[in-house]
């Protein structure tokens, strides 16, 4: 997989070991998806079930599962946001300006992002100029499993991504 595109972005970060989970560049995309699922309480049962479940604050929505799910979380490993509501509003953007995705997963990108707009506009914002000429893997002709036998720098390198993520790190107090 050789994909297009260099992000050209330079993303404000603390170093990289303030976080223990991210993936180094040498790392398998599969051990990085595995720590990336352990460290959120989630595992690879989700990406056959039937629906999913969306978290709007303390709500949650049962949603069909568009079957993309695998990327989705493989996005989080290579582009280092998090699994929370403002995370997940960056991965919107990245998904979307990435494209490839189908009309159920760009809806919700834009819901996310919309979201994310309202809780974090600036995050949002800048997540919006890192991800700039950034490719998803929606729709592309790869198997997951060739995907899962790379390194995380491979696939950044391929997706556009610069070798630490897009991620900004967040300083826990």
């Amino acid at each position: 997989m050789n994909l297009p595109g260099s992000s050209g972005c330079e993303p404000v970060r603390l170093p990289v070991s303030a976080d223990p989970h991210a993936p180094g560049d040498q790392d398998s995309v599969r051990a990085a998806r595995d720590r990336y699922l352990a460290a959120n309480g989630l595992d690879t049962a989700s990406y056959a079930a039937p629906r999913f479940a969306l978290a709007l604050g303390r709500l949650r929505v049962m949603l069909p599962n568009p079957g993309l799910l695998p990327y989705h979380d493989l996005h989080h490993v290579v582009t280092g946001f998090r699994s929370d509501p403002i995370g997940e509003a960056e991965i919107s953007v990245f998904e979307l300006r990435g494209g490839g995705a189908n009309g159920m997963v760009t809806g919700l990108c834009v819901a996310g992002i919309l979201y994310g707009l309202v809780l974090a506009p600036r995050r949002i914002v800048r997540a919006w100029r890192r991800c700039a000429s950034t490719r998803s893997l929606y729709g592309a002709a790869v198997p997951y499993e060739v995907l899962l036998a790379m390194t995380v720098g491979e696939l950044r390198a391929a997706l556009g991504i610069p070798p630490d993520g897009l991620g900004e790190q967040v300083r826990e107090v």
